[in-house]
């Protein structure tokens, strides 16, 4: 009985050893898994927090948001993503300084205009003689004028206002109006226009003083001002408003 008792209790110990190291084994393993699942769970926590420049550092650098042109380095793939690690970052709102609204306003580009108007030029005209030259000179003084509708002054001027000033310094009185001053003159043809004639548009919303080649001094719109331009049209025809003399 002996005998067996101590075979019995060998086999005993021999299987607890066993035991024993098979729970050890398990244990390791788990510990392991728990481990790589913290780490895991670190790296992608890591990776939605990093701010949207990390994604996209050509834009962040082209916006003016980094210090430099190194502003991030990707680093190496892992599981098909890079990620980028910020190197610098540096914001910055700029500077200001508070303005007074006068600065803004649109300042005249010229000194208020106090000198005769169309009815003084009427009474006692300026040009003894209607050329060319004389017509293109007077045309040309109003170049830089600003547009303004029902003007007929080197104030402000408009189309009609502006062909109606210009003629009443040779003592040419004309109505407002680009229809009624087309209607009061003759029309000729084009090819025998010259520097002075009028410009008319064929329905009566523009006119102009004709400068050769094609061009003509105008008051083109508001916003703009009297100028020499290209005529930008072919629905146009010329009347004459004086006798010119060349």
């Amino acid at each position: 009985m002996s005998s067996a008792s101590a075979e019995f209790g060998s086999v005993s110990r021999k299987q607890l050893r066993r035991s024993e190291k098979k729970t050890t084994r398990r244990a390791e393993r788990h510990a392991v898994r728990g481990f790589l699942t913290i780490l895991s769970t670190t790296g992608l926590m890591a990776t939605v927090a990093l701010p949207s420049y990390g994604f996209s550092p050509d834009i962040t650098v082209s916006a003016g948001l980094g210090v430099d042109s190194e502003l991030v380095q990707l680093s190496a793939p892992s599981q098909g993503l890079s990620v980028a690690t910020v190197k610098a970052v540096s914001f910055s709102r700029g500077e200001f300084e508070t303005a007074d609204a006068s600065e803004f306003q649109v300042k005249p580009s010229r000194d208020r205009y106090t000198g005769p108007l169309a009815a003084d030029y009427l009474a006692i005209p300026r040009f003894t003689q209607i050329t060319s030259s004389n017509l293109m000179k007077a045309a040309a003084e109003l170049v830089g004028t600003p547009y303004v509708h029902g003007g007929q002054t080197p104030n402000g001027i408009d189309c009609s206002g502006y062909v109606l000033f210009v003629y009443s310094q040779f003592g040419v009185e004309l109505p407002h109006s680009v229809y009624q001053q087309a209607k009061n003159a003759e029309t000729i043809p084009i090819e025998e226009a010259v520097p002075g004639d009028i410009v008319v548009f064929n329905d009566f919303s523009h006119n102009g003083i004709y400068a050769g080649n094609g061009n003509f001094y105008h008051a083109p719109q508001p916003g703009d001002r009297v100028k020499l331009a290209p005529i930008f049209t072919d629905r146009y025809h010329i009347v004459r408003l004086a006798d010119i003399q060349n």
